[in-house]
């Protein structure tokens, strides 16, 4: 946050720059004449006619226009959401609609429809409520609820349904609690906060990850008695628009879940379908009294044919926080993170490129200089002088050699590259456009819809680059790598997708993707991004062929034996090491976004850690590269390539010792979906980081070899 958009923030009423928001000032207290709510955005056109003008006047005239329409828009636009939401304004009285999601456990990484639970249904059953495909590949389910809520309508202990659990009911419900569950519910967008108990005995709220649907009592200890939480209090904080419009807007959502054993006055029997029932008193609830744990005198437990009684409390109440920084809290757990730990990442991560840097200038630059001067030296000497030098040493005798394309799988090195670029240029432009605020949490399934777009349109920088390092390498079934350069990697995670859908779809979790979806997703992949590859490649076997400073001889040069320092194998297991040790501390954060339902939000910080990660691989490649070839090994194609590619195999074995935070389930499928899904990461960032040290020694030997004189 910028000093420039607090200022205009403050200045337009804001206590603070809201989250992928775009502040700029205009009068408050427009309205619209119809609804009465605030503009979101306002677009202002200008519409001035052309004249011709003289000796370049008409240019000049057109920029001067430009310009002030520019100005005319900034000062007078709206502070708007980036991606497009407008705020829902209610009057009272007004239903506020409530909507459930997948419910989810850290435990089991399976996502469970809601309504597969004895739960209250709505009339006429549960109707889907998600709206695009990134939210369906993400396993979110979002239906509409049987809880009513109305616009600053207080309810006290309202009866919402009974429901007699028979034997399968009550063992997967038992069942589910115990794998830690929890609900996910939502108003005008805003998921549910949890209010629970501290050690101390203190309310505190946690706003990622829903609230649990039960308890197991500890101290039954074997039988592990399980409780549902059949009330809970909704806390909606509302707010009153300062333009002084009618109405009110929903700027806090929280739930506090209790279990509660309910009986009905008098000892009343209910069949949970009369209408009688939903009149009658409670023993459990005080009239007009909201519900406290202090009058729980006994919990609900989960058994077979028990009756359970679910009800629910709304407490309405109004807050400061306007709807523009609704998010804020959310995105910052209150604070619960400080910033400081994310600027100790980027300390890190700075320092570790700060001392690559510095062994680069010192060791690199400093013997680089001597080889070259050394070398033009000795080209300028004589016939006869030359004879009386000794023989030459360093990577100047490999100058025949260096350039000669792989001799292992040229092809499969250049889909790898091109495969490479495409995610390395997809996943910057993500996070560039996360960061900025074009993709919000306040859309979910937003960041899933923008990467799969943002890679099948960089399909054309894969068959680009595929097709230019194939082609220098007078390669000739093209056709051959421009299609696997389309389908390698996709078909592999495609392949993948489709396997672990089946096996979601036999556990009947939500996480399973409706074949309709699939069918689009397969039919993005072949109608966009394979055409978009072979569009590149294209252009790319139109352009020239990457020339190279030296002539490549007819037979390979002889490779003498390393030593252990400077043997590839050893240079590639160890080079990983310090990329991931400039990333790592990030890297916690997105794993904990990623599997544990936090919400992540510091796009800015991860888009500097990602470029140091690049900058950090493509160092310290170029450094072993240097050594390898003063060794006089000229096959660095692959060497370089696994060298910094090594990064993603250290990222995969710290996914396995970070598993052990999820304290997961017994279950075989959680473990596959996580290594499973863990390996198709790290396959990424094996092409990504491979790719920037391939390209990296690629400038560097065709720097340095066009730096001397040979024959």
């Amino acid at each position: 946050r910028t000093e420039f958009l607090l200022t205009s923030a403050q200045q337009c009423g804001y206590t603070s720059v809201p989250l992928n928001v775009h502040l700029s000032c205009k009068k408050r207290d427009r309205q619209t004449a119809a609804t009465g709510k605030r503009k979101v955005i306002h677009h202002h056109r200008q519409h001035a006619p052309r004249k011709k003008h003289k000796d370049g006047t008409m240019t000049k005239s057109l920029i001067r226009q430009g310009l002030l329409g520019l100005a005319v828009v900034a000062g007078s636009a709206s502070a708007f959401y980036v991606p497009g939401v407008k705020p829902l304004t209610f009057q009272e009285g007004d239903e506020v609609p409530m909507k459930v999601n997948a419910m989810t456990s850290i435990h089991t990484q399976l996502p469970k429809d809601y309504y597969r639970l004895p739960f209250c249904q709505p009339e006429g059953g549960p109707k889907m409520a998600s709206e695009n495909l990134g939210e369906f590949l993400t396993g979110n389910k979002v239906q509409n609820s049987p809880y009513t809520l109305n616009m600053l309508r207080e309810v006290h202990c309202q009866i919402l349904c009974q429901i007699q659990l028979d034997k399968l009911e009550s063992r997967n419900l038992k069942m589910h609690i115990r794998y830690g569950y929890h609900d996910n519910w939502i108003i005008d967008n805003l998921p549910s906060a949890s209010v629970g108990l501290t050690d101390a005995g203190e309310k505190q709220k946690h706003y990622a990850g829903g609230f649990p649907i039960g308890f197991v009592d500890a101290a039954s200890g074997d039988k592990r008695d399980a409780y549902v939480y059949n009330h809970v209090n909704i806390n909606v904080d509302y707010h009153k628009p300062s333009s002084g419009g009618e109405g009110f807007r929903v700027v806090g959502f929280a739930v506090e879940p209790m279990s509660i054993s309910h009986t009905f006055l008098g000892g009343y029997e209910w069949d949970g379908t009369s209408s009688e029932g939903y009149t009658k008193g409670l023993e459990s609830c005080r009239s007009g009294v909201h519900m406290d744990r202090s009058q729980i005198q006994s919990n609900q437990i989960v058994e077979e044919g028990k009756k359970i009684v679910y009800t629910y409390d709304v407490i309405w109440k109004e807050s400061e926080v306007a709807w523009s920084s609704r998010w804020d809290v959310y995105l910052s757990e209150d604070h619960m993170i400080p910033a400081q730990v994310h600027w100790y990442s980027i300390t890190n991560s700075i320092l570790v490129v700060l001392f690559l840097s510095l062994l680069i200038v010192s060791i690199l630059v400093r013997n680089l200089r001597r080889d070259i001067a050394g070398y033009n030296a000795v080209a300028a000497l004589t016939e006869d002088e030359k004879e009386e030098e000794l023989d030459e040493t360093g990577w100047k005798l490999v100058h025949a050699d260096v350039f000669r394309p792989p001799s292992t799988r040229p092809m499969l090195y250049c889909v790898f590259v091109g495969s490479g670029a495409q995610l390395c240029a997809s996943a910057f432009f993500a996070i560039a456009l996360s960061a900025v605020g074009f993709i919000s949490p306040a859309r979910r399934g937003s960041l899933m819809t923008a990467v799969l777009v943002l890679y099948m349109l960089c399909g054309s920088l894969a068959g680009y680059v595929s097709s230019r390092l194939y082609k220098s390498f007078r390669g000739r079934a093209w056709q051959m790598c421009t299609l696997f350069t389309a389908t390698l990697f996709p078909g592999t995670m495609f392949g993948v997708f489709i396997f672990f859908n089946i096996i979601l779809a036999f556990f009947h979790s939500s996480g399973s993707v409706p074949f309709v979806d699939v069918i689009i997703v397969a039919a993005m992949w072949c109608c966009v991004s394979i055409p978009m590859v072979f569009l590149g490649a294209y252009f790319g076997y139109k352009a020239e062929s990457i020339t190279y400073p030296t002539v490549t001889s007819t037979i390979a040069r002889a490779i003498p034996e390393p030593s252990l320092m400077l043997h590839p194998y050893l240079a590639t297991a160890l080079a990983g090491m310090v990329p991931f040790a400039a990333a790592y501390v990030e890297l916690f954060f997105i794993m904990t976004s990623l599997w544990m339902d936090q919400f992540y939000y510091v796009f800015g910080f991860t888009l500097i850690v990602y470029f140091i990660l690049l900058i950090t691989c493509a160092e310290v490649t170029v450094l072993l590269c240097y050594y390898q070839l003063c060794g006089e090994n000229h096959r660095w194609w692959w060497f370089s390539f696994f060298t910094s590619g090594s990064t993603a195999f250290y990222m995969f074995v710290y996914s396995a010792f970070w598993f052990k935070s999820l304290e997961a389930s017994k279950l075989f499928i959680t473990y596959l979906l996580y290594f499973g899904y863990m390996f198709i990461i790290s396959y990424a960032m094996f092409l990504v980081t491979g790719m920037v040290g391939s390209m990296s020694c690629l400038w560097f030997t065709r720097k340095i070899f066009g730096s001397i004189k040979v024959d």
